[in-house]
């Protein structure tokens, strides 16, 4: 892990101390009000969506584009009983969205099922050969597409042909020609005030909306969706979507929300991940998504979504054990390929090819090798012939723009700016290769890689229930990160080759995870200078996970 630039997130007028309106509007501590203002926090108006997390604030959901006649067709199919079946997608958003809308339309007394297409042997999407078992297997009136199906036009067309009708429901980038569905619900239609809901927000919009809980919900409807926002924050956190403004209000409700009583499923996850007391957005990132997610990554994601709706304690334990065995395997078998995998070489896009490599986890392994690389990142697999890709990039560049580029060589793709897959035939990998190179280079003309943000040294960070109460952490509102440094005293080791260092005149011991390009493992009287997030538990109290090793400080 070579060492990294860094300088403080903003700076500071000399003499001044810019946040202290904020610190006297929330009656915030200094410290934390000074790290809000160094998320960008001007104003205290800014902050309302955290410290002041009222239905009030939160967007009309008739405001979004197609929900209308979304709410008009679901209504009719369930007056009529029309078995309904929502269909999902594999990742975390697509699960949780799945799991919402099917128990909001179970409350209102609807015929309703769902399917997840298998990433194996379906793909990502709506495909003709699951929509027509649905149509012999299910025989449902009304069909509903979450987190995914906006691209889909020629799917629709056909199932129109089959007598089936559609109403989609998706926030990823649109296309030339919108699906002929009977509503297409998606926030960048139109000028929506909120183009950052996640799969799972643009089904909670939907499902407020049939509810009626409208402008805003009161009473049992607001009881009912507060328990939904638990999915929506799940959700929402693992998409990797900007946690600020109405996002932020969102899942600062579902986190608190997540803090109280769950049911057997959620309960169970949050015991299998270690997850007590109050709830942050990183404790889903890195302990509730990850096991949620392996189910779709290691074969079909239908026991997630089965977790997340049941009412039994001991059917949520069986499926629990199922979800934390799949989770052990998808973590050996990442793993491996990462240490089988190259490292970054030095062109403008790191994209490498294992035939061999499972599926499941190339988007996690590209993930890891952009961190590393401070590029945009790609891993492929091959099955029968056609090289299957996930795609990574840091902030500033986009990736779709990258596709457009390699339109010519490549069978298709999709995703968000910062995470995309695509597929090509196995033998013009060198020419998506050079296309994806010539693009990324195009885009980091006179682009700086940038620094490592800190927020300052130990002492200028605020305790941990302070911390809370700016939650949500995590894209567009970063987790707090300290600038450590000074004498190791001692560094053991524990787990899979993860270590406990002690530093002189910090109290608070430092976690360092086993990651690709980690330094040799340092020794007492080493000299360590990282940067470090805080980690607070009821039960041990504060520590720091170190995120990189830092060098040369910028003005």
């Amino acid at each position: 892990m070579e060492a990294m630039p860094w300088r403080i997130r903003r700076r500071v007028p000399a003499g001044l101390a810019p946040w202290k309106a904020l610190a006297d509007a929330w009656d915030l501590d200094p410290r934390l009000a000074r790290l809000a203002w160094m998320r960008g926090a001007d104003r205290p108006e800014a902050l309302a969506w955290r410290l002041d997390a009222d239905w009030q604030r939160t967007t009309d959901p008739h405001l979004l584009p197609g929900v209308d006649r979304a709410v008009e067709r679901i209504r009719r199919a369930i007056e009529a009983g029309e078995h309904i079946v929502v269909y999902g997608d594999y990742d975390v958003d697509g699960v949780t969205a799945t799991a919402l809308l099917v128990r909001t339309l179970e409350k209102m007394g609807a015929d309703v099922s769902f399917f997840i297409p298998n990433r194996f042997s379906d793909g990502y999407g709506l495909h003709l050969d699951c929509i027509a078992e649905l149509k012999a297997t299910c025989k449902p009136g009304l069909l509903i597409s979450v987190d995914c199906g906006v691209r889909s036009v020629d799917e629709v067309k056909a199932s129109t042909e089959l007598g089936l009708d559609w109403v989609i429901t998706d926030h990823h980038a649109l296309g030339a020609e919108l699906p002929p569905a009977c509503a297409v619900v998606h926030p960048h239609l139109e000028e929506y005030p909120n183009r950052f809901l996640a799969g799972v927000g643009v089904a909670f919009k939907l499902a407020q909306a049939l509810l009626g809980a409208v402008p805003h919900p009161v009473g049992a409807d607001a009881v009912f969706l507060d328990g939904l926002l638990k999915l929506v924050a799940i959700g929402t956190v693992a998409d990797v979507m900007p946690l600020v403004d109405e996002n932020a209000l969102l899942v600062r409700r579902g986190l608190d929300s997540l803090g109280g009583k769950n049911g057997p499923g959620l309960a169970a996850l949050l015991r299998a991940a270690k997850k007590e007391g109050a709830i942050g957005a990183q404790d889903i990132a890195f302990g509730l998504a990850p096991r949620l997610n392996a189910v779709g990554r290691m074969g079909g994601a239908e026991d997630a979504v089965r977790l997340l709706l049941t009412r039994d304690r001991t059917e949520a334990e069986t499926l629990m054990l199922r979800v934390e065995a799949l989770n052990l395997e998808r973590r050996a078998i990442q793993q491996e390929l990462t240490a089988r995998l190259p490292p970054p070489g030095e062109g403008a896009f790191d994209l490498v090819m294992d035939p061999t490599a499972h599926k499941g986890v190339i988007g996690i392994v590209a993930g890891h090798r952009m961190r590393t690389s401070g590029r945009p990142s790609g891993v492929c697999t091959v099955i029968d012939g056609v090289a299957h890709c996930s795609l990574r990039a840091p902030e500033g560049y986009d990736l779709g723009e990258l596709l457009t580029l390699a339109q010519p060589f490549i069978l298709g793709g999709g995703g968000h700016r910062v995470a995309a897959g695509l597929s090509f035939l196995a033998p013009r990998f060198a020419f998506v290769r050079q296309a994806l190179q010539q693009g990324a280079r195009m885009q980091a003309e006179g682009r700086e890689i940038p620094p490592q943000m800190v927020d300052g040294g130990p002492s200028e960070l605020p305790d941990d229930g302070d911390l809370a109460r700016l939650e949500p952490y995590g894209q567009g509102f970063a987790p707090p990160m300290g600038n450590l440094q000074g004498s190791l005293v001692s560094c053991t080791t524990f787990g899979a080759d993860h270590w406990k260092l002690r530093l002189a005149g910090l109290a608070d011991p430092i976690t360092w995870f086993d990651r690709q390009g980690r330094p040799a493992q340092p020794k007492a009287g080493d000299f360590l200078h990282v940067a470090a997030t805080p980690q607070g538990s009821e039960r041990w109290g504060r520590s720091w996970l170190v995120d990189s090793v830092l060098g040369e400080a910028l003005p």
